[in-house]
């Protein structure tokens, strides 16, 4: 049987090993190290953004709603 394909392969939750930025509002505050963040690579470009855990669980609760939508859709 053919292994099924992940995804969501392009995000992981990663602890900060020093200050990152929340790429939800830049300007507005900074991921303290020690601190587990949402990243999401960019696989075109290599490149990632960081969202700290309030915004991070913003972007997974949107995400499980775009699956939930998806799962209805093909019945």
């Amino acid at each position: 049987m053919p292994q099924v394909r992940k995804v969501l392969g392009v995000c992981s939750v990663e602890t900060a090993q020093r200050r990152r930025i929340c790429h939800r509002t830049r300007k507005n505050h900074n991921i303290e190290s020690g601190t587990v963040c949402l990243v999401i690579k960019d696989p075109t470009t290599g490149g990632s953004k960081n969202y700290c855990p309030e915004h991070a669980l913003a972007i997974l609760d949107q995400a499980a709603d775009d699956l939930q939508a998806l799962r209805v859709a093909l019945g």
